[in-house]
């Protein structure tokens, strides 16, 4: 059981900075203990997408030395183009595979790739009636979100959440900007790097999202007009398309990196009809924030944080994390146990040579003294209790019987060292999901690699290693199931030394 930690990380990367907001739970709900924004190094990020992954991961490793960030859970911003988010809306009759549809209406946008990617959705609109309900789905290349979540990895963050941006930040600013609001369509519109997203709320639900590339202006005017045109052009779609629109839209920007006028409210309120219309830039977005008051921090940070801290079931959530991550984690949960397992072989081994003979005549003397202060009456009870403890005694001598086999078998092997060897020789790209030692002469070894070349290297290792004689590869295939994962199984015979000098050591 893994004990739940109350301090997380949303880390926001941009092309232009990082920025990590440290939140605890407390009894009154999420608070912000530590913020930290660094410039991304120059050639770490290029139109988009991570160029130099080794000086990105020492940037965000250096932030979280030097402010001293000890949790390992992270959550992080959805960093790659091109990155497709679609609202689609369900049939009357519901397709038999939902997954299956979904990913069928993602393939026909022009801007998907045609590789592999990575997938998620979730269901919006009515709980009532199905004929309102919508499916909001992202998806990105599944080669891009793994290097994203390895360059964290290799920074000492754990990612378990990859959220597109405007999720984080619809969370962050949801308590003071839309759940308390009603009567109104709420249009938020967040500026990122060279795109443009767009996001209608209605009853506080995601009725619309739309995300477009922002083409190159001459001058920040520019931008500002066809801002303007966009958040026009959307209020004219439910004026004529939505039957029950209010008519009345409290109006949001968040100009993250994008160069807007300092009068970009003052032009965008002269061309823009609304109850409420405000401009926030990276230096005051924070003060809409459940955590507001505190320093400035990137309020996507804060909304990613929010999302591993107090998740609501009614809450929207994707999380693009690819599914062959997942199951290297899984397989080094099982490695773990593993290891544990073999630990504990080798503490029932030390005890071998004392602990039975004094164990045995314990419960012996036990069993003795039990059996003398039970009086007749109590006959059948003492019967039952002494086939207990003879089952115990049992079980006990043929567990050590089995602990002394191997270790006769091979005295002169350092198991200890021997096992240290094994953990040495494993690439990172190896994964070890088992351990035996059928017959005291020869080690197995099972477990999962990413390729036939990581599996070759890992024999390699092993015939280098001290008190290994021969290595056998005896399987090396795709596993069913696990796509793009091998499953090999490897026989080490282990090497006869004489002397002292010789063992494993």
């Amino acid at each position: 059981m893994r004990f739940v930690e109350k301090t997380v990380a949303g880390i926001d990367i941009t092309q232009e900075r990082i920025s990590i907001a440290l939140l605890k739970l407390g009894k009154n709900g999420p608070k912000l203990i530590k913020s930290v924004v660094a410039a991304v190094p120059a050639g770490a990020i290029k139109d988009g997408n991570i160029a130099d992954a080794v000086l990105l991961s020492k940037a965000i490793r250096e932030m979280k030395v030097r402010n001293r960030i000890w949790t390992n859970r992270a959550a992080v911003s959805l960093f790659a183009k091109p990155v497709v988010m679609q609202m689609i809306e369900m049939p009357k009759q519901m397709p038999p595979n939902l997954t299956q549809f979904v990913n069928g209406e993602m393939k026909h946008c022009a801007a998907m790739p045609s590789g592999d990617i990575v997938l998620d959705y979730c269901s919006v609109g009515s709980n009532k009636r199905s004929a309102d309900k919508k499916v909001l789905a992202a998806a990105a290349e599944t080669k891009k979100v793994t290097e994203l979540v390895n360059v964290l990895g290799r920074a000492g963050f754990s990612a378990e959440v990859v959220e597109p941006a405007i999720l984080s930040y619809l969370r962050a600013i949801s308590d003071k900007k839309i759940g308390g609001r009603s009567g109104c369509n709420v249009l938020v519109a967040v500026l990122r790097e060279n795109s443009l997203t767009l996001c209608v709320l209605r009853n506080g639900i995601v009725d619309f999202i739309r995300t477009k590339e922002v083409r190159q202006k001459s001058n920040s005017g520019d931008l500002c007009g066809w801002l303007a045109d966009e958040l026009a052009e959307i209020q004219k779609f439910y004026s004529v398309e939505v039957v029950d629109n209010t008519g009345k839209w409290e109006i949001t920007v968040f100009a993250d990196t994008a160069q807007l006028p300092q009068d970009a409210e003052g032009i965008l309120k002269s061309k823009i009809q609304a109850v409420s219309l405000q401009v926030r830039t990276s230096k005051d977005a924070y003060l809409d924030t459940i955590v507001s008051g505190q320093t400035a921090v990137s309020p996507v940070a804060v909304g990613l944080a929010v999302n591993l801290l107090a998740a609501q079931q009614d809450d929207i959530r994707l999380n693009l994390m690819p599914p062959q991550i997942a199951q290297i984690r899984e397989a080094k949960r099982d490695m773990m146990v593993a290891a544990i397992v073999v630990a504990a072989t080798l503490l029932l081994m030390v005890l071998a040579v004392a602990a039975p003979a004094y164990m045995i005549n314990k419960l012996s003397g036990n069993t003795s003294g039990k059996v003398a202060r039970v009086s007749v009456r109590n006959t059948d009870k003492m019967v039952e209790k002494n086939q207990h403890l003879d089952g115990k005694l049992q079980v006990l001598s043929d567990r050590l019987d089995s602990i002394a086999k191997i270790s006769a078998s091979h005295s002169d092997v350092n198991w200890v060292q021997l096992f240290i060897n094994i953990r040495n020789a494993t690439p990172a790209s190896v994964r070890i999901v088992g351990l035996s030692c059928p017959d005291g002469q020869r080690i197995q070894i099972d477990g999962l690699a990413l390729s036939n070349d990581a599996v070759n290297l890992f024999v390699s290792s092993l015939e280098k290693s001290p008190g290994i004689s021969t290595v056998t590869l005896l399987e090396s295939s795709n596993q069913e199931g696990q796509k793009g994962f091998i499953n090999y199984q490897i026989s080490c015979k282990l090497g006869v030394k004489k002397g002292k000098e010789d063992n494993v050591s």
